[in-house]
């Protein structure tokens, strides 16, 4: 499926969300800062995640056909070319179904993926689906038996659940490979490692180095996220109390939460902190 948008990316991964989602959440005044600033990475929490393309427990020919696609993309270069597209010099990776010969009859792929998680998930300014995972999952798919169905879009929670019901057939989220999850549905082979980063206000007075910094502070995260399982991490290790943690169904919200001076800290994966960071 070629892609139907042709944009710097260099400049929309600074744009992401220019146009803001409306503040709705409530929650006590963290301390944080004034806000109305940008936002910063203060430093990282080493957790070595690796993401998967999610399928169906039943559904071994799909994940066969994915793990074979996802070896496919790396062995022709195309998973080279959108890495330097989405974290290297911006240069386009082209049409990345460009050579394949996929979609024989063997079915239908329909992906699902949470926007709202630059650069592997986002809408751009036209409001055109783009992202790492958005063109991996049209370049894996291209090469498999299977023909690509499209995108449905979900809040994070929702995309096991969709899957599982037989509405989605593919998540395709920056979703963390975990053994909660791994009971729930099959991973693909891991393409994309991470750690957690924590955002804090870039021009407020709290530069925390460490985990124990973030002693007594309102963190936030994503529900449903690993960024969640770090704050219920600090939780378990007594360095903030259960009262001050937030959560929020996408990191926009728990971004502008930071930089309205709500909460002190947010813990996200490192290469959509960095996204946030540089906006």
């Amino acid at each position: 499926m070629a892609r139907e948008f042709d944009v710097d990316r260099r400049a929309y991964l600074k744009t992401v969300g220019a146009g803001g989602l409306a503040l709705g959440i409530a929650g006590c005044m963290g301390n944080g800062g004034n806000g109305g600033g940008g936002v910063e990475v203060a430093f990282t929490i080493q957790t070595g995640e690796q993401y998967g393309l999610g399928v169906r427990e039943d559904d071994s020919a799909r994940l066969e056909a994915v793990n074979a696609g996802l070896q496919a993309v790396r062995d022709d270069g195309v998973y080279d070319s959108l890495i330097e597209e989405y974290f290297g010099s911006g240069e386009d990776a082209g049409d990345v179904t460009e050579g394949a010969d996929g979609g024989t009859g063997a079915g239908t792929i329909v992906a699902g993926t949470a926007p709202g998680f630059a650069p592997f998930e986002f809408n751009n300014d036209e409001g055109q689906l783009v992202g790492f995972d958005v063109e991996l999952t049209e370049a894996v798919v291209a090469r498999t038996d299977y023909e690509f169905g499209g995108f449905e879009t979900f809040e994070f929670n929702s995309l096991i659940p969709a899957l599982r019901d037989g509405n989605i057939d593919l998540i395709a989220a920056a979703m963390t490979i975990t053994e909660e999850r791994d009971e729930q549905i099959n991973f693909s082979n891991p393409y994309y490692e991470a750690n957690q980063g924590v955002l804090v206000q870039s021009d407020g007075d709290f530069s925390p180095e460490s985990r124990e910094d973030l002693e007594g502070r309102v963190v936030g995260a994503q529900s449903g996220t690993t960024g969640e399982d770090e704050v219920d991490k600090l939780i378990e290790d007594g360095i903030i109390a259960e009262d001050n943690k937030r959560t929020y169904d996408n990191y926009e919200l728990a971004v502008n939460d930071l930089e309205s001076g709500n909460i002190d800290a947010v813990i996200i994966d490192v290469p959509v902190a960095e996204n946030f960071a540089q906006r």
